[in-house]
C-alpha cells in the first residue's frame, strides 16, 4: 500500500501535467479533419418566411456549430422559380431552398438527397482550475430516416418526400384548407353557425348573396365556381372530387375524368359531378349563384367585407388581419359531404431541401434536421402561427384558436400526385374549370384535360 506522502506526490504531479499542457503532448487528442471545421456560409432561399421567422433556429444552430453561418433571402413567388433556374444555369444558387411539395419530383435532379449519417464540428468549452480550453470535436448529429418520417410526421409527408427510399425534403409546417367566414355577414343573414356540409353551404349562400335588380352581385355568399380569381381553385375542386369518390390517379395516369377503377356503375363519373357542383356557384340561372369571373380576387373581396365565405389556408390569415384588422373573421373546418363517415381534407405545403450545386450538403442537411426537431420547429411555428407537420405537436396546437382548426385537420389532409410539372397541371386544370360552363360536352373537356396532364407525368 502506498504511503500518504507518495500518493500526494503522484496527485501533485498529475495536476502539474494537466495544467501545464504536458498531458496534451503525452495523450494527444485525435486531430479533427479540416474539412469539417472550415468556415462555411450556407445560403438559404425561400418565399413565405421572413428572416425573423427563422432567425431563432438559425442562432441556435450556429451557436452549436460556430464554423457555420446561414444567410436567408426572401423572394416574391412570381419570380422565385425563374431565379432558381437562372442560378442553377450559372452554376451557383442557394445551398438550401424551399419549394412547394408538388415541385419535388420535377426538381429531383436538382436536389442532393439526405445522407444516411452526418458528422458536424462542435466547440466544447472546458474550464479546469480557472483555465478555459476550447476544443473542436466531431460528432454524429441526429438525422431522420424514412421510418421516422413515417412515424413522426403526418401521413402525407412520407408519401411526398421519400423517393426511392431516400429523403429529399423536410417540411416545417403542413397547411390545409379551411372555411374563412365573416361573422357579421352570417349574423345579418340569420346564420348562427357556419356550414359544415356542402348541403348547408348551398343554403347559407342563398341567404348571404345579395343581388341588385340587374342580377349583379353586390354581396357574394361564397367564392366558388371560378378559376383565376379564386386562390387555390385547383385545390378546392380537387378536394370536392376526392370527397365525392373520384380516383384522381390510377395506374400511373390521371383518372379524375373517369369512374373509379372497379366501379360497377361506369356511367357515373364522380369527378364530373363534383365539377358540375362547383361551377353552379358561377351560373346566373342557378339558385346558388354567388360568383363570376368579373369579381375581384376572392381574398380582396373578403378583406373588403363584400364576401361572406371563402376557402383558404392558414398562411392567408395574417394577410387578412393586417389589411382588415377590424374584420370579425371566423375559421371553420373544411366542408364535408353530408353523411360522410370520415373527414377528408386537402393539404398544400412547402418543403426545405438541399441543392445539387452545394459543396456543403452535410452542413445543409444537418441544419434542416436540427430545425425540424420538435423543440426547434416549435419556435418557428409559434412565430408564424402555422400548423405543425410533426404528430407530437398537433394536440398542443389544438389549444391555439387561430390554428386549432388546421391542426385538427392535419391527420386527414392529403393531396394527389399531379405530375412532374405541377405548374402545367394547374394551368390545364384552371382552363378546364373556366371552360366547363361553356362546353356542350363537359366529359370530353375533362378527358382532354386529363390527357394533357398525363403528358407531364
Amino acid at each position: 500500500m502506498k504511503s500518504p506522502i507518495k500518493l500526494l506526490i503522484l496527485i501533485l504531479i498529475g495536476v502539474f501535467l494537466i495544467t501545464s499542457g504536458f498531458s496534451c503532448k503525452l495523450f494527444p487528442k485525435k486531430e479533427v479533419p479540416k474539412t469539417l471545421t472550415k468556415k462555411i456560409n450556407l445560403t438559404y432561399w425561400g418565399v413565405w418566411d421572413d428572416t425573423a421567422d427563422l432567425q431563432q433556429i438559425i442562432n441556435d444552430f450556429t451557436a452549436l456549430h460556430p464554423n457555420i453561418s446561414i444567410s436567408y433571402k426572401k423572394f416574391r413567388f412570381q419570380e422565385y422559380e425563374q431565379k432558381l433556374l437562372e442560378a442553377w444555369a450559372e452554376d451557383r444558387g442557394p445551398d438550401i431552398y424551399s419549394i412547394p411539395v408538388e415541385w419535388l419530383k420535377e426538381y429531383q435532379n436538382r436536389v442532393t438527397a439526405q445522407p444516411a449519417s452526418i458528422q458536424l464540428a462542435f466547440n466544447e468549452v472546458d474550464t479546469t482550475f480557472g483555465k478555459t480550453d476550447v476544443t473542436t470535436v466531431v460528432r454524429q448529429v441526429p438525422v431522420f430516416n424514412p421510418n421516422e418520417i413515417k412515424n413522426r410526421f403526418v401521413d402525407t409527408v412520407f408519401n411526398d418526400v421519400i423517393i426511392n427510399g431516400q429523403i429529399y425534403g423536410l417540411p416545417f409546417s403542413i397547411d390545409n384548407l379551411a372555411l374563412f367566414y365573416n361573422r357579421d355577414l352570417l349574423d345579418a343573414a340569420g346564420i348562427a353557425t357556419p356550414p359544415t356540409t356542402w348541403t348547408e353551404v348551398k343554403e347559407a349562400v342563398k341567404k348571404t348573396t345579395l343581388l341588385d335588380s340587374q342580377n349583379n352581385i353586390i354581396q357574394a355568399g361564397i367564392a366558388l365556381g371560378g378559376a383565376e380569381n379564386i386562390p387555390r381553385a385547383v385545390d378546392i375542386v380537387s378536394l370536392l372530387m376526392m370527397q365525392n369518390g373520384t380516383q384522381m390517379t390510377a395506374g400511373g395516369k390521371v383518372n379524375f375524368q373517369a369512374p373509379p377503377t372497379g366501379s360497377s356503375d361506369k356511367s357515373y363519373i364522380p369527378g364530373l359531378e363534383a365539377l358540375n357542383f362547383y361551377t353552379d356557384f358561377a351560373d346566373p340561372v342557378k339558385e346558388v349563384y354567388s360568383w363570376n369571373q368579373d369579381m375581384q380576387n376572392a381574398l380582396d373581396e373578403f378583406i373588403s367585407g363584400k364576401l361572406a365565405m371563402m376557402y383558404g389556408y392558414s398562411y392567408q390569415l395574417p394577410v387578412i388581419k393586417s389589411r382588415a384588422p377590424k374584420l370579425d373573421i371566423g375559421i371553420a373546418p373544411m366542408t364535408q359531404i353530408q353523411g360522410a363517415t370520415q373527414a377528408l381534407n386537402f393539404t398544400n405545403y412547402w418543403v426545405n431541401t438541399v441543392s445539387h450545386k452545394t459543396a456543403s450538403a452535410n452542413e445543409a442537411w444537418g441544419f434542416l434536421n436540427f430545425a425540424t426537431q420538435e423543440n426547434e420547429v416549435k419556435k418557428y411555428l409559434n412565430i408564424t402561427k402555422r400548423p405543425a407537420g410533426l404528430r407530437s405537436l398537433i394536440n398542443e396546437q389544438k389549444n391555439d384558436p387561430e390554428i386549432a382548426v388546421f391542426a385538427d385537420q392535419a391527420l386527414t389532409a392529403q393531396h394527389w400526385y399531379a405530375g412532374k410539372d405541377a405548374n402545367k397541371m394547374e394551368e390545364i386544370f384552371l382552363e378546364m374549370i373556366e371552360n366547363f360552363s361553356y362546353t356542350a360536352d363537359p366529359q370530353s373537356l375533362m378527358k382532354n384535360a386529363a390527357e394533357r396532364i398525363n403528358l407531364t407525368l
